[in-house]
């Protein structure tokens, strides 16, 4: 992942899950919406963790304690 934006394809593939489920994020508005260049989310990096702890609030990928046990 270089750059300052990312799509959502490349966090999916980064934290290791499914593409829809990051984009579900910000069609539910979980997340609000961000700027689209050519139909594809172009994605802030400072937006990972935010993304990272929406995906772990809705059980999608573990949390740091679960992965430890």
């Amino acid at each position: 992942m270089e750059g300052e934006v990312v799509t959502t394809r490349e966090i999916a593939e980064f934290v290791g899950v499914e593409t829809w489920r990051v984009q579900r994020l910000f069609t539910t508005g979980r997340l609000p919406e961000v700027r689209k260049f050519a139909g594809r989310r172009a994605i802030p990096r400072s937006m990972i963790p935010a993304i990272v702890s929406a995906l772990q609030d809705r059980g999608w990928l573990p949390t740091e304690e679960a992965a430890a046990q």
